[in-house]
């Protein structure tokens, strides 16, 4: 066997082993990512579907307790009781939209007043959703049970069904109901409800559907695979034929001045061909070391500011489906970084919060438009949702072990919490919010209020102050309240610096 065909077969077996190693690695890693994403997207949107049902059930047993603790229960001793009782039982089905009948029974289980009058009289043999003892107000003795028979029909409403996804419920038993069809190979997530743990909600959706992205990455990831290794192999022909002996000596010079650190040495090649400019690169490398290392240095400060640029325009995205402008990230960057150096942090710390300041509402890029570009007040199921941009901000950002976006998740997460402990999502309050969350509040909430938005006209500047001096230590931070005073004008020429220009 010629050297030429060992070097071709060493360089193809040292060369394809690892090519393939590490791209199965790479892809494989980054399949799981997939995956996982698909997985934690299915599993958030199960939880807040989970959390309105459980609301609803926690909404249905308060207000059973109400009717069986309120003063019309004494008509149970009355001969109206069926008019009165069962009217307002009715009255609170229709309040509730619900399929299903509220009724009272004695402690035979005779039913003694309905949202269902033909009910009335008739013995209970049914098992109720939820119920609640119903007492005497005379003898504190129990004298029958308020009972809610409750279909699963009623969780529809809950479910945001489609062609490639929907749920369903399954009851401890087994037993399945509302599910509108079965998918051949589906992907599915569960969680039991809290207030009503016999039942598990699932979410299922097409496992075609979800993994569509997927599927396209691999197929592109086999071509690329093996396009790559057809390349090695032609480089290995080639590299064996005509490369083999002057790269030698070039990986024995470079061995050589990389043991003795005499960047003094030359490779010394004639050839007129690419092996020739190789070798007179490396010489040129070689004696240019110190040029190199200054330039790998400006390069890395290059893309230190390439991710700070990356994070501006993430954070102007976020706005920008709210219908902001890019200078409302702007002012409030600015703000922060000013807020910050008043406050007392360094030079570097404030610059790394300007940069990261902007990402404080990325989580709105997660929010439906029709709730996010709403004119006018959410409801409360809207403000529900809107609230969420913040966790969904944070969970966007945390895994990132970079110093600028893990201080983007900070601001992200805690920038809607206030200083007395009402805000949200986790109700902090005093120093237990980051600083950072703390300044960027204030920031966005003086741009914001002195902005145009979907929902409303700019406040004054009156307005505002005298909203932030009654804010200073419920809203706000007092010291920044105080920084802000004291250096208003500051604040006043960065927002007419950047102020918004209206075509």
């Amino acid at each position: 066997m010629s050297f030429r065909l060992k070097t071709i077969l060493l360089f193809l077996a040292v060369s394809l082993i690892p090519y393939a190693l590490t791209m199965f690695l790479v892809g494989n890693s980054f399949r799981q990512e997939l995956y996982d994403a698909i997985t934690q997207e299915m599993n958030t949107q199960l939880s807040l579907s989970i959390e309105r049902i459980d609301q609803h059930l926690l909404t249905l047993r308060n207000d059973m307790t109400f009717i069986a603790k309120s003063d019309i229960m004494n008509d149970v001793y009355t001969l109206d009781l069926d008019r009165r009782i069962s009217n307002t039982l009715l009255s609170k089905k229709n309040d509730l939209k619900m399929e299903g009948d509220f009724y009272l029974t004695n402690p035979k289980g005779l039913i003694i007043a309905s949202s269902d009058f033909n009910t009335i009289g008739k013995t209970n043999r049914s098992s109720s959703f939820l119920h609640v003892n119903v007492y005497s107000t005379f003898s504190t003795q129990p004298i029958g049970k308020l009972e809610v028979r409750y279909p699963v029909e009623n969780f529809k409403r809950f479910f945001a069904n489609t062609e490639q996804r929907h749920y369903y419920i399954r009851q401890s038993d087994g037993s399945v109901y509302l599910r509108p069809s079965i998918f051949n190979d589906a992907l599915q997530v569960s969680k039991s409800l809290k207030n009503a743990p016999h039942f598990t909600i699932i979410l299922e959706e097409k496992k075609e559907f979800a993994y569509r992205l997927l599927y396209k990455y691999e197929q592109w990831f086999i071509l690329f695979l093996i396009g790559g290794a057809i390349f090695i192999a032609f480089a290995a022909y080639f590299i064996a034929t005509y490369l083999i002996r002057p790269v030698i000596t070039l990986s024995n010079t470079a061995k050589k001045i990389t043991r003795t650190r005499d960047y003094t040495q030359q490779v010394d090649i004639k050839r007129d061909d690419e092996i020739g400019e190789l070798s007179s690169a490396f010489n040129t490398m070689i004696s240019g070391m110190d040029h190199a290392l200054n330039e790998i240095t400006d390069l890395n400060q290059e893309i230190e500011e390439t991710q700070r640029e990356v994070v501006f325009t993430m954070g102007s995205i976020g706005e920008s489906r709210s219908k902001e402008t890019g200078n409302h990230v702007k002012r409030v960057a600015e703000y922060s970084k000013l807020l910050a150096y008043y406050y007392g942090l360094s030079e570097e710390e404030s610059e790394m919060l300007k940069q990261a300041s902007p990402m404080h509402d990325i989580g709105k890029v997660a929010i439906p438009d029709a709730v996010l570009n709403k004119p006018g007040r959410f409801d409360e199921e809207e403000r529900r949702i809107m609230d969420t941009h913040a966790a969904l901000g944070y969970e966007m950002l945390k895994h990132s072990h970079r110093t600028l976006l893990q201080a983007a998740a900070i601001v992200a997460y805690e920038h809607h919490e206030k200083w007395n402990g009402s805000g949200y999502p986790r109700g902090l309050r005093g120093e237990e919010i980051h600083i950072y969350g703390r300044i960027t509040a204030l920031a966005d909430v003086f741009d914001a209020l002195g902005s145009d938005r979907v929902y409303k006209m700019a406040w004054d500047d009156e307005k505002i102050f005298t909203l932030f001096k009654e804010e200073r230590g419920r809203h706000f931070d007092p010291q920044l309240i105080d920084i802000f005073f004291e250096h208003l004008d500051e604040f006043l020429a960065i927002r007419e610096t950047f102020k918004d220009i209206h075509e």
